[in-house]
């Protein structure tokens, strides 16, 4: 975090605290100091000890007084202004004990880093409700030698798992790229990544044919995305697990 007087100076006083297991980090805060947070990866507690604070996040704001403890949700990115001379502490689940480190564990450097962890932390949940290893994915959808290309998407390393696809025209919602043309997947049905918040559908058009429609808007490079539960969903479940078996 940084925070700044009207005067533009550094004025915060941070103390480090840790615990077998906990690191608490205590954050003082004078009168009129305005702090800009960072994004972070984990739910975590905060205690405002000290003072009255007003706290903004992504848009919604609320007044906070001490005594006061909440958790904070994945993906908070706070700014803090005090009304009063202010104490805040944040409180992380973690074996490290070097605050630097700590803070390379807990915070994401933007919020498409974000996307990415979640996503992955997601596909490990579906593979465990599935009762699925890596490789049942991977032989499922590597199934095909071949597959037909689209010029709106290419393939490229993903930071979600292996080779992803990206788009390379923006879509708006209601846009859609095919997955399976005449029973022949492309290389949306063949490489899209799983995420628990997914930019795209799979849609069954008929026996033959599937779509996968933007949910949103999605920008040049951005990679595409769906839930691998609702794909089960739309393709049969039985129809999947002969893919795997076979």
């Amino acid at each position: 975090m940084e925070g700044y007087d009207p005067e533009g100076k550094e004025t915060c006083r941070i103390t480090h605290y840790f615990a077998p297991g906990v690191y608490a980090r205590e954050m003082w805060m004078p009168q009129g100091c305005l702090i800009t947070g960072k994004i972070h990866k984990t739910e975590h507690l905060n205690m405002l000890s000290q003072g009255k604070v007003s706290v903004s996040n992504q848009g919604d704001s609320i007044t906070m007084e001490a005594p006061y403890t909440f958790v904070s949700p994945v993906g908070t990115k706070r700014a803090i202004y005090a009304h009063e001379d202010s104490t805040w502490t944040t409180i992380h689940a973690t074996e490290l004990t070097d605050p630097d480190e700590i803070e390379a564990e807990i915070i994401a450097e933007t919020f498409e880093e974000l996307d990415y962890l979640i996503a992955r932390d997601d596909y490990e949940k579906f593979l465990i409700e599935y009762s699925l290893t890596e490789d049942d994915v991977q032989n499922a959808t590597h199934r095909d030698n071949e597959v037909i290309e689209l010029i709106s998407c290419e393939v490229r390393d993903s930071a979600i798992n292996g080779q992803g696809l990206f788009c390379n025209s923006p879509m708006i919602e209601g846009d859609y790229v095919p997955a399976m043309i005449d029973g022949k997947r492309t290389v949306a049905g063949r490489y899209v990544n799983h995420s628990g918040n997914p930019n795209a559908k799979i849609v069954l058009i008929d026996a033959k044919n599937v779509r996968m429609y933007a949910a949103k808007e999605i920008r040049i490079g951005e990679e595409i995305t769906t839930d691998y539960r609702e794909t089960l969903k739309v393709q049969g479940w039985e129809g999947i697990h002969k893919c795997l078996l076979s």
